[in-house]
């Protein structure tokens, strides 16, 4: 079993059952609160299994936005920071907010300001589909690169920066690399440095070194464009795939289609570099899907999945494995909801995935 968490070193296992995890619940916007309402539950399941948590429901979203003018307070988030172990996070994003400030404040804030440089985007296809079997798992950079949001405007020019620090890049790439080592798979390092010489030329200079340091991991790098080919030809030779945070967004949407769809996609995100108790965030990859929004919908896959990996994050892997284990079932029971070709709403769908529960 792996975990991503970095445990202090004067932490005993007694500490650690001793300790009550605190869960921040951020549902959002649009089919974000859908969601969450299905995953909540699961905290008041992992509870009377024994575990010692406490969940906290946030109102950040644009709802809070356009009331108070607030997008994610400073006092907010420093108790974000210092006081939770966990983030649980649905989705930001409305209509109302045409220029999507809000939600770039809360998500790029939280991402940034914790430091959560790690995002893991498991790919696991459903049972009954063409796919099933194949493991793929990406490790995309969460704080820099493209979406850093620096950059201008002026008539007849625009500039977006894409920048990339050494330390950002050595630390999801030894993410990566323990990672694929666990897994005794390849690591195949997503990049375009034959044109963005700088930038990418930095994570392929890190990624040589790195692969130096571990010659016990099958390694390669690859243009993007050629493995984003591959991929859609025969996913079947990827194991890993690291990438910055552009082509990891990119890439982690299209091996989303091979386990089902966006509504059925997990993340997590953390800071590899601190110790385990700073916040981590668990997140379905889908957006806050506005369109669908209050017609029950969503696929609550991505954000019960999401749960399970928070679980496993904390070290709580029988709960972990058991809500996986309970989605498969569902899934093989053929309970579906729309966009699988089901005719289950989003409340429907996540309590048949309860039920599965043990």
């Amino acid at each position: 079993m792996w975990h991503h968490r970095l445990e202090l070193e004067t932490e005993t296992e007694q500490d650690i059952l001793d300790h009550i995890t605190r869960i921040a619940l951020i549902p959002g916007d649009g089919a974000g609160p859908e969601v969450m309402a299905e995953a909540e539950p699961l905290l008041e399941w992992a509870r009377a299994r024994g575990r010692r948590l406490e969940a906290e429901r946030l109102p950040y979203g644009a709802d809070h936005f356009l009331a108070t003018g607030e997008t994610l307070p400073e006092a907010a988030y420093a108790d974000l920071r210092d006081r939770f172990d966990a983030i649980l996070f649905g989705a930001v994003g409305d209509p109302r907010v045409p220029d999507g400030r809000h939600a770039e404040e809360i998500l790029l804030r939280l991402r940034q300001g914790l430091e959560l440089t790690v995002n893991f985007r498991p790919c696991r296809p459903l049972p009954g589909t063409r796919m099933a079997g194949l493991h793929l798992e990406v490790f995309r950079e969460n704080t820099e690169g493209a979406y850093c949001l620096q950059g201008s405007s002026e008539p007849g020019r625009a500039v977006d920066l894409a920048v990339h620090t050494e330390g950002a890049v050595r630390r999801l790439l030894e993410a990566a690399f323990l990672r694929a080592r666990a897994r005794g798979c390849t690591l195949t390092l997503a990049h375009k440095a034959n044109v963005l010489k700088h930038g990418h030329g930095l994570w392929l200079r890190v990624f040589q070194d790195l692969r130096a340091a571990h010659p016990e991991v099958p390694a390669r790098g690859m243009h993007a464009d050629a493995l984003l080919c591959a991929l859609v030809q025969d996913p079947a030779p990827f194991g890993v795939i690291a990438a910055d945070n552009y082509l990891g967004d990119l890439i982690s949407d299209l091996t989303a289609a091979f386990a089902g769809g966006m509504g059925t996609a997990p993340s997590l995100s953390w800071a590899p570099h601190r110790p385990f108790r700073c916040a981590v965030l668990a997140e379905p990859v889908h957006g806050s899907a506005p369109d669908i929004a209050g017609q029950g919908l969503a696929n609550p896959v991505g954000m019960i999945l999401s749960t399970a990996l928070l679980f496993r994050h904390l070290g709580w892997e029988t709960e972990a494995r058991a809500v996986e284990e309970a989605v498969a079932a569902t899934l093989r029971d053929g309970a579906r909801t729309s966009d699988l070709g089901g005719n289950l709403s989003t409340g429907e769908m996540g309590t048949a995935i309860r039920e599965q529960l043990p």
